[in-house]
């Protein structure tokens, strides 16, 4: 698969942008703040129709427009063509495929898919472990959409639990019948991640071992909040706690994951520069994981991320990326050695160089 066209209207800092990526390796040069990434996180809605930078529709409209419109252009195999359009309102999104209704995300994933390495990745050893949430969701997502659709009924459930939680009185009947809502999307969140985590875990070992990363027993160890058989007693015995706080105070909204390195924590036990290549191994063995499982290899997204990496390390990455994916990267340096198509990007205009 390739990405050959992005046009955008009203989309972040975008009035309007026509790009044609029609190449194995595209570059987007410039300075911060240009709206590099604004394109990469255009090219990212045509997996799921969610951006990788935030949980909300609103900051990808442009300041003072009601609508965001998107058209990503499509080559597949067998010169087959393919046109995604995204319609991005308040509280709304909608993807059309070559004119027609998307009509369930769960059959759209997987036929467009995208990987992203973003700087965000690089922060997910010593970061919050919302930030290793969210890159799991998104890693079992890409391929997954019972989970995604568990995600979205657990979290609107939650919202409704956490409402009622703040008001009083307190209308316990209401707030019971929310956490009987929250059981089954959290049972298939956690049974999902129980299942992916290890899988990922072989991933990293066999991207340590293939790239010339670190190699000294690494591992990923899953931390679950609660069993899931254990929540409806959890949120029973923490309800009094829960109304004194206003908010839902266990579950999977607050599970996590470790990254080890020498049988301990990398967080406490890695260098800066060995948590930083464990990062980028973790994001290759995504790609390993995601290229088995889906019918056409996966576009890579790449935001700034290979820029501190030396030369050994650089030409390892693109050892393991090989040939067999499209590569849009984003820098503010000019691209690595080879052939890169290179757009230099200053204030939302994208000038091919």
């Amino acid at each position: 698969m390739r990405l050959t066209r992005i046009r955008a209207a009203d989309f972040r800092n975008l009035t309007f942008a026509d790009v044609t990526i029609d190449a194995p390796r595209v570059f987007l040069l410039g300075d911060n703040g240009q709206g590099k990434t604004n394109l990469l996180e255009a090219a990212a809605l045509v997996s799921a129709l969610r951006s990788f930078r935030t949980t909300e529709i609103s900051p990808l409209i442009r300041t003072g427009c009601t609508e965001a419109r998107l058209r990503i252009d499509v080559s597949l195999e067998a010169q087959e063509l393919a046109e995604i359009e995204i319609r991005l309102s308040k509280g709304s999104r909608k993807g059309l495929l070559n004119g027609t209704a998307i009509p369930s995300l769960s059959q759209h994933l997987g036929q467009f898919p995208t990987i992203v390495f973003c700087s965000d990745d690089l922060r997910l050893i010593r970061g919050s472990p919302g930030n290793r949430r969210r890159w799991l969701d998104a890693t079992i997502g890409t391929t997954e959409g019972d989970y995604l659709t568990a995600l979205r009924d657990y979290t609107r459930a939650l919202e409704g639990r956490n409402a009622l939680l703040k008001v009083e009185p307190h209308d316990v009947d209401a707030i019971i019948a929310f956490e009987k809502a929250m059981l089954a999307p959290a049972r298939l969140i956690t049974e999902a991640r129980t299942r992916v985590i290890p899988e990922l875990a072989q991933s990293l070992q066999e991207a340590c071992a293939r790239a010339g990363f670190p190699q000294q027993d690494t591992s990923l160890v899953y931390q679950p909040d609660c069993p899931a058989e254990q929540l409806p007693e959890l949120w029973q015995k923490m309800r009094r706690a829960d109304l004194a706080a206003g908010t839902t105070l266990r579950g999977p909204q607050r599970d996590d994951f470790n990254i080890h390195f020498n049988r301990q924590d990398a967080a406490d036990y890695a260098s800066e520069g060995q948590q930083r290549l464990l990062v980028l191994a973790l994001c290759l063995a995504r790609l390993n994981r995601d290229s088995q499982r889906t019918s056409t290899p996966p576009v890579i997204l790449a935001d700034d991320v290979l820029g501190e990496l030396d030369d050994t390390r650089r030409r390892a990455f693109w050892s393991e990326v090989g040939h067999n994916h499209q590569v849009i990267a984003t820098g503010t340096t000019p691209p690595p050695t080879g052939e890169w198509l290179t757009y230099r990007v200053e204030g939302g205009a994208y000038t091919q160089v």
